[in-house]
């Protein structure tokens, strides 16, 4: 059904949300979880059920740059980023598809993780920062097609003054973790720019109308990944004090 979709222009390709439905699920679990073992008000059972936790990632613990998006500290911040992934969720992965939305958030959990890591001591937890990437994957999508397909300029400027406005809140704020949300959003717009599709409008000579046809990518989707995840990796090395190449007596 058309519902099921959610996009701006009827003539590019939709792809089924699954994914968001998925992780709206696992995260309403998660909650469920801590708030079984109480672990909203304890720390150390935060930190065992995965949250960002610096000496833990120091320690080869990278899966807590994923793990802490789907952990939440209340009921009023689960339902803002529940109602963020539904809404922009929905959005990325019926544009992108569902193995480039799922590109986008994990690359976008890395990257809020690593600058949160480096930037803060404390422990984090939720998934604004991978909420900050999926946003910036749509700056991205729409900045590049905005003179191609109806709404996408509007959609462009919309999407870049909710970065803007969203920023400036959580810097006004106590104990939002900033650092996570730049993070997510320099990896999601960096790696959005080779990940996003992209569509060409065509003259169909048999109907003798334009039509919208998406162009080949799989070079740039493979090397920005390539690239893109080199990157992080490298940052992640260096920020967690890992020698890549070269022995200890140097």
């Amino acid at each position: 059904m058309q519902d099921e979709y959610v996009t701006y222009d009827p003539r590019i390709p939709k792809h089924k949300t699954y994914l968001t439905s998925f992780l709206i699920v696992l995260i309403i679990s998660m909650y469920f979880i801590e708030v079984s073992l109480n672990a909203v008000y304890s720390d150390k059972t935060l930190i065992v059920l995965g949250a960002k936790w610096n000496e833990g990632i120091r320690n080869g613990e990278y899966w807590r740059f994923l793990s802490s998006t789907l952990l939440h500290g209340n009921l009023f911040h689960l339902f803002v980023n529940l109602a963020a992934i539904y809404i922009f969720g929905k959005e990325v992965e019926s544009i992108f598809g569902t193995f480039r939305y799922l590109l986008v958030y994990l690359i976008s959990s890395w990257g809020a993780g690593l600058l949160s890591f480096t930037l803060s001591q404390g422990i984090s937890i939720g998934a604004s920062g991978a909420i900050f990437g999926i946003i910036g994957a749509l700056v991205i999508f729409f900045y590049r097609q905005q003179e191609k397909l109806s709404g996408a300029k509007l959609k462009f400027k919309s999407m870049y003054t909710l970065v803007i406005i969203n920023l400036l809140f959580g810097f006004m704020i106590p104990r939002i973790d900033n650092a996570g949300h730049i993070g997510g959003l320099l990896s999601g717009v960096i790696s959005s720019w080779f990940i996003a599709p992209e569509y060409k409008i065509q003259k169909d000579e048999i109907l003798q109308k334009l039509i919208i046809i998406k162009k080949p990518d799989s070079i740039r989707l493979i090397s920005g990944l390539l690239v893109v995840s080199s990157i992080l990796f490298f940052l992640t090395m260096q920020a967690t004090g890992k020698r890549l190449f070269f022995p200890e007596f140097f």
